[in-house]
């Protein structure tokens, strides 16, 4: 999945070949732990810790693709591995930022009836993205969706920094299972410290009970997540 950690490292990787003139093409990755894989605010993996290995490439032209993979539990009980792969564009607009498109696919070893895609559209700026998913069968539940996402960091000191985001879920068309509204919000706020590779974060995730609700259980609409990384 593309998590706001995902996000946070895609915004720090294209903004660097953005605003350094297309100079060269990058490859990077980074092994991340963190003690509850929230997704849109919604908790992938039981509440439990994960991890999640990325790679991403970013070419001077403009065209970046990636992959992720991430220990998930959808079901109770039911520990699955999920892949995610995204490939996109971004169009320099002079010193502001740029315009990026793409789309992303989602698979779900030994649960591949939550299998979904995603195409998306926004903007990249130094210190913020935005962003609008589309996909036609949200987590396979027959559901036509609509995400839209703000992103932003501001440095603090030269190794601390704060992050947020703020994210809303839309249903356009399909049922949804009984038991709340038809839109989900989700926010997420938090401090990072990032020395050399390393990086920590610790954020407050919260959201609404909307729906579509792809976790098959109930869980806390509100928690803490701590996180680590190291970045290659």
């Amino acid at each position: 999945m593309l998590t706001p950690q995902t996000v946070l490292r895609v915004l720090g990787i294209t903004a660097t070949v953005l605003f350094s003139g297309f100079a060269a093409a990058q490859v990077g990755g980074s092994v991340i732990v963190e003690s509850d894989y929230r997704f849109r605010g919604i908790s992938l993996s039981g509440g439990d810790p994960t991890a999640h290995l990325n790679l991403a490439y970013d070419h001077a032209s403009g065209w970046y693709t990636g992959a992720s993979l991430a220990g998930t539990e959808l079901k109770p009980g039911s520990r699955k591995t999920a892949l995610t792969a995204y490939l996109g564009y971004a169009s320099r607009r002079g010193d502001l930022g740029a315009w990026e498109a793409g789309a992303v696919l989602n698979r779900f070893f030994g649960l591949t009836y939550y299998d979904y895609d995603e195409v998306y559209a926004g903007f990249i700026a130094e210190r913020w993205t935005a962003r609008v998913y589309y996909s036609p069968d949200y987590f396979g539940r027959s559901v036509r969706t609509m995400y839209a996402e703000l992103n932003g960091n501001l440095p603090l000191t030269a190794q601390l920094r704060a992050f947020a985001h703020l994210g809303v879920l839309a249903r356009l068309s399909g049922n949804v299972t009984p038991g709340g509204g038809q839109t989900r919000y989700d926010a997420r706020i938090g401090l990072g410290l990032r020395i050399a590779d390393f990086d920590a974060s610790l954020a407050w995730v919260d959201s609404n009970r909307g729906r579509p609700y792809v976790a098959a259980y109930d869980q806390s609409r509100s928690t803490a997540v701590l996180s680590a990384s190291y970045d290659f």
